[in-house]
């Protein structure tokens, strides 16, 4: 059976554009062409005017609302196929019709263009601009990371009346809603064609992809649609997205709190932990604060001395080495080097092991650091020095290493900043050692947070702590590489799995605090009476439009 195809064109910026992306449409026989006009750009009808002289169907749209235009021509069309094509793009009727092979042949039930060539090219000589960041998160946390940053964003697209009316013809208001719940609904897409069809506005300069650019009003409202598409879909599939924890002893953490202190917690657990108490000094350097280094350890007797000396070389009041799982000489030398020793005969997890020696900390700076590779101290320092001058989380600033492509967990990290209005931060996050907290914002948000170091950072910045990178330092090139965490035949390693969780559960929270301050909902969903009135008026006078286009047509036909 033939499929019928509705076109759906949205507001051109100029009547002879218009005028040829109808005309091209028209070369591949839709059943209908139903175009979408700003009223704002239509003063003189001269849109409206070019579009019905076509033959086609109009709707007026308000330049505020103007995604309620496309939700409106779809529960109208009556195309068993619906394509949605840009109204400043001409495009050939023989590319619209090897775009539309897929869906018209059974093949899928939405076709996507396939932006591999461009994303992949521009993804190389500069950092993404938000709109990139957001489609890639989306797909990549939906487990589609093959589609890159292919979506319903995008035009053209095409999608079946089935799909829409399954997806629910009100999400087409936020397309980064629909493209989430196609994608859960496991409708077929396909995007196997590339179609050259970037518009001007998807284009962005190096200043404005940079992460040193303020975010925009249109950045900002693009972002609030991705986050309530993936509010909608992480209340399906729990907090962190069904991602793992990597083996977390929250259910540790969840003990000490309950039993209130650490001591007592290990008076009750039968001496494991134990704790060696070790010494420091009280230092003058910083202030009038005193340090504290935390560093959790699993079998690092190969490196955990240089670690513990190039810290003692800080002046720290203490050195809280967390050793735990550990079958090699990692407690014993720790101790010997005068560390406060806290040993766990089980292994803890990732920052399991920091939340714990950040509870134990005595000193108003806590300087956090790993213990498989040493940091010279005069890279240390600079973190130390931040926090002591006032500043309440100081990141190691990654950014000024970091040349495009991003990696996924940098994409995550940069996603969760845009989140929190601080594109400013880059990639820079708690993630990431050494790093250093302040005593009055780690008792802000709760030594218990950092378990999950991306929630820590998004409480610290929603508290109003202040969080800044303050210096760069190399991680990356002396981090040990485990196989087991860092490799995976197919999809991503484990520890991307695990660090892919831990920013979608620090998202989640985020987004139920938006939903407390009563931010989440932009205005573009919230109509006061006077814009309600304006749509009423607006669906009134494209219906007397339409009653004028049948009764012209009965007219020509007597």
């Amino acid at each position: 059976m033939n499929k019928l195809i509705s076109i759906i064109i949205s507001a051109s910026d100029n009547a002879d554009t218009l005028t040829n992306v109808i005309a091209s449409a028209s070369g591949i026989s839709p059943h209908e062409i139903i175009v979408l006009i700003n009223e704002n750009k239509n003063k003189d009808g001269e849109f409206t005017k070019v579009a019905e002289k076509l033959g086609c169907k109009v709707i007026v749209t308000q330049q505020t609302n103007s995604d309620d235009g496309c939700v409106q021509a779809a529960k109208e069309a009556n195309g068993d196929v619906l394509l949605f094509l840009d109204g400043n793009i001409v495009l050939p009727a023989s590319q619209l019709r090897q775009f539309l092979e897929p869906i018209l042949k059974d093949e899928a039930e939405v076709v996507l263009n396939n932006f591999d060539r461009s994303f992949l090219d521009r993804r190389v000589k500069q950092w993404p601009d938000s709109y990139t960041v957001w489609k890639q998160v989306l797909n990549d946390a939906l487990g589609h990371t093959e589609l890159n940053i292919d979506s319903l964003l995008s035009m053209p697209h095409a999608i079946t009346k089935k799909a829409i009316q399954a997806i629910g013809y009100e999400s087409l208001v936020n397309p980064a809603l629909a493209h989430m719940r196609t994608i859960e609904q496991g409708w077929h897409i396909s995007r196997q064609y590339s179609i050259d069809a970037m518009s001007p506005g998807e284009f962005y300069s190096e200043e404005q992809c940079s992460y040193r650019s303020p975010l925009s009003d249109a950045e900002k409202q693009n972002m609030r649609n991705y986050l309530k598409a993936l509010a909608e879909w992480l209340q399906t599939h729990g907090v962190r997205g069904g991602y793992t924890d990597g083996g977390r002893r929250r259910d540790i953490i969840e003990q000490i709190k309950k039993r209130k202190s650490f001591s007592s917690y290990q008076k009750e657990s039968g001496g494991n932990p134990s704790i060696y108490e070790g010494w420091g000094v009280k230092s003058s350097i910083y202030n009038g604060k005193q340090l504290s280094v935390v560093i959790p350890a699993q079998n690092e007797e190969k490196t955990i001395k240089e670690v513990i000396e190039e810290a003692r070389r800080m002046d720290p009041l203490e050195i809280i080495v967390v050793v735990n799982g550990s079958t090699d000489n990692t407690e014993r030398i720790a101790k010997q080097l005068g560390a406060t020793v806290i040993v766990f005969k089980e292994a803890l997890g990732n920052d399991v092991g920091r939340a714990i020696g950040a509870l134990q900390a005595t000193g108003d700076i806590i300087l956090f650091i790993d213990a498989d590779f040493a940091i010279p101290s005069y890279d240390l320092h600079p973190f130390v020095k931040a926090v002591a001058d006032g500043v309440d989380v100081a990141l190691n600033d990654l950014n000024l290493n970091l040349l495009p492509p991003l990696y996924v967990v940098d994409l995550y990290k940069y996603m969760l900043n845009l989140a929190c209005n601080r594109k400013d931060l880059g990639v820079g996050s708690i993630v990431a050692v050494p790093h250093a907290i302040s005593r009055r914002c780690l008792d802000g948000i709760g030594w218990e947070v950092l378990l999950n170091p991306c929630l820590a950072q998004v409480k610290a910045v929603l508290q109003g702590y202040k969080v800044s990178c303050v210096h760069f330092v190399d991680v990356m090139s002396p981090n040990r590489i485990r196989p087991d965490q860092h490799f995976a035949d197919k999809g991503h390693p484990k520890a991307v799995l695990r660090i892919i969780g831990d920013h979608l559960e620090a998202l989640s929270y985020l987004i139920e605090q938006l939903k407390a301050d009563g931010k989440f909902h932009s205005e573009k969903t919230e109509k006061s009476f006077e814009q309600k009135k304006v749509s009423i008026w607006m669906k009134l006078r494209n219906y007397l439009h339409r009653l004028r286009t049948i009764w012209e047509n009965k007219i020509k036909n007597v």
